[in-house]
């Protein structure tokens, strides 16, 4: 049976081991959305206000060729699919990482579809 004085030492040296076998830091890592620019914000918001502009416009226009509004959604979520993948683009292109700017996208992607439903659900009521 192990002692406590032994099991310590043996995690101790689990731990040690473990960090001295992790890869070094990459220098050219992705930087941290806490070093983002006013203006770097600025273009971000910009590109996702393109794909917002997007889902509206689309949705609208075709809303009353589908029996579902959800359906009319998705269309427009389908036809602005490239603005997203923009706005991703613009964010790695910052030098983010891929996840952030994943992450981001879909934040954006998931406010504009609960933006767009309750104007669709007017719109196809006749208001």
């Amino acid at each position: 049976m192990m002692t406590p004085g032994k099991f310590c030492l043996a995690l101790a040296m689990l731990c040690l081991s473990i960090g001295a076998s992790a890869e070094p830091e990459d220098p050219q890592a992705a930087r941290s959305p806490g070093d983002m620019s006013v203006e770097e914000r600025m273009t971000m918001m910009r590109t996702a206000s393109l794909y917002d502009n997007c889902i509206y416009s689309q949705a609208i226009a075709k809303v009353g060729e589908f029996a579902d509004i959800r359906q009319a959604a998705d269309f427009a979520m389908g036809e602005c699919r490239s603005k997203l993948t923009d706005l991703e683009s613009t964010i790695t292109g910052m030098g983010f990482g891929a996840d952030y700017a994943t992450g981001f996208a879909h934040r954006i992607r998931n406010r504009a579809a609960r933006k767009i439903l309750p104007e669709l659900a007017v719109r196809k009521a006749g208001g």
